[in-house]
């Protein structure tokens, strides 16, 4: 089974919508590493939502398995909110393994309280409007993204040694040191 690393946005309109697919058709970039990608564009089917995927076949299809894996996909995931900044609107966006996943309808899901009572913080890395950010109670640490749209940040793709593709001594080890736990991924 792939686990895609993809940009989802969600719109207000099909004609958004189309809008969003215009200005990302053949996005294609180079990254650091050398490799080239080419994006392709999928509509999302859900009842209701206008929202489409954005994915590339040249990058990893089973998650962050080295250091590489990490560092394409983020630079990956900058130059996509790049790309999304300089576009049309829409309503919610976010970059992600399996971004789609997670709709601009769940935000409330993500709010976490904090110290002082009615504060809270969004804890997933998106993108959206300001007039969501008000219904939402103007969470704290989201930025400006762009004129009508706040977001959290972006702080890349995570690399984990234990169990990477290229790290089998140090999963070996682990095994050996801890026999009892070497199903656990």
């Amino acid at each position: 089974m792939a686990i895609i690393f993809d940009l989802y946005v969600e719109c207000h309109t099909p004609e958004e919508l189309g809008e969003i697919k215009s200005h990302f058709e053949g996005l294609t970039f180079g990254l650091q590493t050398g490799k080239t990608t080419h994006w392709q564009f999928s509509p999302e089917d859900i009842e209701g939502v206008y929202a489409c995927s954005l994915w590339s076949r040249q990058l990893s299809d089973c998650a962050v398995r080295t250091v590489t894996d990490a560092i394409e996909c983020t630079e990956a995931g900058m130059r996509l909110y790049r790309h999304l900044q300089q576009g049309p609107d829409f309503q919610f966006a976010r970059v992600a393994w399996e971004a789609t996943f997670i709709g601009g309808w769940e935000l409330e899901d993500w709010l976490e309280p904090l110290g002082d009572p009615g504060e809270s913080r969004l804890g997933l890395e998106c993108v959206f409007t300001e007039a969501r950010y008000e219904q939402l109670g103007r969470p704290k640490y989201c930025k400006a993204f762009r004129p009508g749209y706040v977001w959290t940040g972006y702080r890349g793709e995570v690399y984990r040694p234990l169990w990477s593709s290229d790290q089998k001594e140090l999963t070996d080890l682990y095994r050996e040191y801890f026999p009892h736990a070497k199903d656990l991924k």
